[in-house]
This record gives structure tokens, sequence and C-alpha cells, in this order.
């Protein structure tokens, strides 16, 4: 069905090169291919060297890199300073990934990255109107952009966009329309590119795990249904898997000490997807006041009463909990986490292994058994050309480039060929020792690699990290079980209006009673339940379901026509 585009997984180009070739344990459906990760928007076998001037070339007539004479346009870019400990974009000499594109592309870039909270320097600058940097990071999402563009405060991208001059955008968008879905304003235009995660998060999704070797040495199998979770719970609880003689083990935390997450348990209850919005047959619908969600409750504050959850929350107890060898579980962990919850708990127990657990059945909804774990959030923030910039015709270039071309992709989530990775005969990639005897993203950021900045972020490089692991088994397993959020695209003055009014307070008073329910500081009774809903339709949840709704069936509209 058409509306069914919105949330598709399935994408068009080729799985990954030789990497991915060889079979993987524990896929869901057998004989069934999961999801790809797709490659850029050129042509999808990698490119074994840093950008050329041919490639370029091929783009369109006339395209070439340098876009200038080197050295002689620069751009004031505000934006994250990079996540490392001792190596800067703003240094002194650059990074090497950094002064790479800059030799490509013939652009300098004049670094303005506060070392205090980036969105309250960024709003002070966006608010002063004047003076502002040529680029910039826009935060508070499709919010803070489209108040800037109702400002006059940024030039539409889209003026300074075709196919001949922006090559990679265009392609990229034809390919995955998704990216002009979220990038494409109600009034037509594109004011900026989204950072995006929407390719990666087919790879680093979250999802509730389970400790394996607690598994084999209680002699238990993996649980298919609510019921067989329950009863390892308890067995977690009650039968010492850690072998330390005390009745310590915490069958299940939280990750970052949210218990509200615990909601992900509601596709064991009749509930097709694991998020807090879902729709059906293009209909949008907020799960966390379906009445199936207050069987869920009943379940999660059972199993506390039980002692089966984590009873309380601090900022550093679950990371405590892991490295005593106590934690049985966790709620909502990401693929790449599982790794590094392992390894606090190998301190005590060397073969402490984490991985996750299936979408649980339950045989009181006996028709859903099929449901979705939804993906992280895909797109955030835009990288946009402000009205103070003298140069937007090749700033709009250099963003094109940065942002969609596979070059810039392997330059910047690679690095630097022979010193990060090599590439084959076949142009197939693979990290250095360097990379995998290290910590695979920090050795990458130390040389301005994985950057936070025009950021457009691929699974490949993440799989190659992780070759021959648990993440790379995961996605084989999960793949075809993945499915996007609802999405959360640019809105109209007034859709953005009732959305940033309503659903802060919302979202607040859900996520503080659905804990109250669970640990029972709020009784799950009929009575109280119904009281639960009525103060959501009070509070005007109808209204934010109608803003849900506009966007996902513009979405679906841009998609559709595009695809």
């Amino acid at each position: 069905m058409k509306k069914n585009k919105v949330l598709a997984i399935i994408l068009s180009v080729s799985l990954l090169p030789a990497m991915l070739a060889g079979c993987m344990p524990g896929s869901m459906q057998e004989n069934k291919e999961s999801t790809p990760v797709e490659s850029p928007a050129s042509d999808s076998q990698a490119v074994s060297e840093a950008a050329s001037t041919e490639e370029a070339s091929d783009a369109a007539d006339g395209y070439s890199l340098p876009f200038c004479e080197p050295g002689s346009v620069s751009f004031s870019f505000l934006t994250y300073q990079n996540w490392h400990a001792s190596s800067f974009y703003d240094s002194t000499d650059g990074l090497p990934v950094e002064n790479k594109l800059e030799e490509l592309t013939g652009v300098h870039i004049d670094w303005e990255c506060p070392t205090s909270d980036y969105n309250t320097v960024a709003q002070t600058r966006l608010a002063a109107g004047t003076g502002l940097p040529d680029i910039m990071r826009i935060p508070n999402g499709t919010t803070g952009l489209m108040n800037a563009v109702n400002q006059g405060l940024i030039l539409p991208l889209s003026d300074y966009m075709s196919p001949e001059t922006t090559p990679y955008l265009y392609k990229l968008m034809d390919k995955q329309p998704i990216y002009r879905a979220y990038m494409q304003a109600p009034d037509g235009k594109i004011y900026g590119v989204a950072h995006s995660e929407y390719n990666v998060n087919n790879v680093v999704f979250m999802w509730n795990t389970i400790r394996k070797d607690w598994l084999d040495k209680l002699n238990l199998k993996m649980p298919e249904t609510i019921d067989e979770y329950h009863d390892v719970l308890v067995a977690f609880r009650d039968q010492d898997p850690n072998g330390n003689g005390e009745k310590d083990e915490i069958p299940l935390i939280y990750q970052n000490e949210d218990m509200f997450g615990l909601y992900s348990f509601k596709t064991a209850f009749g509930f097709k997807y694991s998020d807090i919005w879902s729709q059906t047959d293009g209909k949008v619908a907020f799960d966390l006041m379906d009445d199936k969600f207050f069987d869920c409750l009943t379940t999660l504050h059972q199993w506390y009463e039980e002692g089966l959850l984590q009873q309380t929350i601090t900022s550093s107890e679950g990371s405590t909990y892991l490295s005593q060898d106590r934690a049985g579980g966790r709620v909502l962990s990401s693929s790449d986490n599982l790794i590094s919850d392992a390894n606090l708990s190998k301190a005590i127990e060397p073969d402490a292994e984490f991985v996750f657990i299936n979408p649980l059945y339950n045989p009181d909804y006996p028709e859903n058994t099929d449901p979705y774990i939804n993906k992280r959030n895909e797109f955030n923030d835009y990288f946009v050309i402000t009205a103070d910039c003298k140069n937007p015709e090749i700033a709009a270039k250099w963003l094109d480039w940065v942002y969609a071309s596979e070059d810039s992709v392997t330059l910047r989530y690679w690095g630097i060929e022979g010193d990060t990775y090599t590439v084959d005969e076949n142009g197939n990639k693979e990290y250095t020792k360097k990379v995998t005897d290290g910590s695979p993203i920090d050795v990458l950021r130390e040389i301005g690699g994985f950057p936070n900045f025009v950021g457009n972020e691929y699974g490949e490089p993440i799989l190659a990290m992780y070759k021959d692991t648990y993440v790379e088994e995961a996605y084989k397993t999960f793949s075809d079980r993945l499915e996007s959020r609802l999405p959360i695209i640019l809105g109209t003055e007034e859709e953005n209006e009732t959305y940033s009014k309503l659903w802060p307070d919302i979202d607040t008073y859900v996520r503080e009673n659905v804990v109250n329910f669970i640990i029972g500081t709020r009784p799950l009774t009929d009575a109280e339940w119904e009281n639960y809903k009525k103060d959501l339709t009070n509070m005007g949840i109808e209204d934010v379901i109608a803003v849900k709704q506009s966007w996902y069936d513009r979405a679906d509209e841009i998609m559709g026509t595009n695809n």
C-alpha cells in the first residue's frame, strides 16, 4: 500500500560488498534477505580513494573539484566541537580529514565550535539576527529550522540547487526520497540538509537485552513468550547466575536509568510497533492510551512487585550493576552498547555476553505474531546557509559534496587510505589495525573522522568496525524486523505552534505516570486508567495526533511523488 512507504526499510540499492557476503547466524526468517545497508547517492560500488576530479566531472557537465581556487573562498561554520578529548576542528593545524576536505574542495573553513552548551550559543546568535556565520547547525530540529526560516535568517538552499551544481543531493533524494521528505518545507523549498542517521540505524538500533551466558549457565533457552521471559527473570533473581553465593542479581535494568523504556514490551500485548507512536493503514495513533497498554502496565507492575526490575534509579546505578556482574538484561540498549555492557561485567565474569531478546509472543494476543522494533530517530538538526553568507552558490556546492557524495562518505567515515583503511583489488575497504585494535570511532575522531557536522551516517563503516562481533550478528538477525518511526518533518507555523505548545507537557505527564503505574504510586485500576486517558484528552493529545497525522500524510505524499 502507498501508506507503507513512509515506514519502508527495504531499500533500493545493493547489499554491502564482500565484508557481508559470508553467512551469518540467526536470521529471523529462513531465506529472507535482511535490510540492505545502502551506499551513498553515487554508484553503489565503493570508491576506493578520496574524491577524484574524474568522478566529480562524471556527475554533470562542467562539475569539477575544487570548486574554487584553493584558499580563495572561506566560510565561517558554527557547529559542535569534535567529540574527542584532544583533537579539535578549530585547532591551529587542523585535523587530517578536514584538511583533506579543504584540499579537495578548495574551500577553507573557519571553525566556530563553542566549548559551552552549543544550543544556547547557537540560539543566542540567531536571536541577535546579525553577524551570523556563513554556515551553521540549527538546533532544535524541525521547529528550530522553521523558526529561523520565518525570521528570514536562512537562505533557501534550493535556490542554489540544480542537478548540475548539486548533483549528489539530487541523486540522494531520488534514490531515497525520505531525505526529501525530511528536508522539504511546506512551501516546497529546501532550507538545509538534515543530520541523518537514517542508514546507520539499520545497523545500530535499540532493543531489550539479556545475559546469554546466564541463560547457558542455568540451562535455560532463549525466551520466546512473555511468560517464558517472566520465568527467566525469576530464575535470574533466585538461582544465583553470577555465582557469588548472594541473592544480589537484578534481572532487568534500564538504559540511561530510564524506567519509561519498559513501554517497549507493549509488542507482546497486541501492538505492531515498539515505539509510542504507530500507524495502521495510514491512520496515526498514540499507543500509550490504548487499552491494550493497560494490560502491558499490569504485567510490568507485577514484575516490579516481584523484584524483577531495577527498583531505584540514579545516574550511575546501571553501570555499577554491570561492573558488579549483577545485571541480567537491559531495557532499550543499543547494539553497539552490548559490547561495552558485557565488557563492564567481564571484570568479574570473563564470559559475560549480552544479546537481544526476540520480540515476545503472547497467547492472549495470538494475531500479533510479527511485531516490529522501531529504529532510533533518523534525522535531527539542520545545516544551513545563513542570510549573511556572501557566496551561497559555492556554499551549496560544498554542502552537496560533503553531505551526499560517496567520496566524502569514504573520507569522513573511513578516514585516510593507508592510515585508517585499505582497499583491496576488488574495491572493498577494510579498517587497519590502528582502528580495530583500539576504540574504533575514537581513533577515527582523533583524525577528524566520524564528524558531527553535516552528518549523513552509513551502516557499512559500523559493520566493518564490528566485523565478526554480535553487532554484525544482530544486524543479520533483526534487520527484517526494524521499522522507521513516524516522521517528524518540517511543519507549518500552525503545526509547529500546536506541537510545541502541547507535546512537551503531555510527554512529561505520560513518562511520569507510566512509571507511577509500574511502581504503584498511582494505582493501576480501571478508574485511574480512565482518568489518565481523560487527562491526556484534556491536555490536547488529539490535536497532537492531528499534527502527527499531517506530517505522516505529507511525508507519504512527498515520497510517493518522488519515488
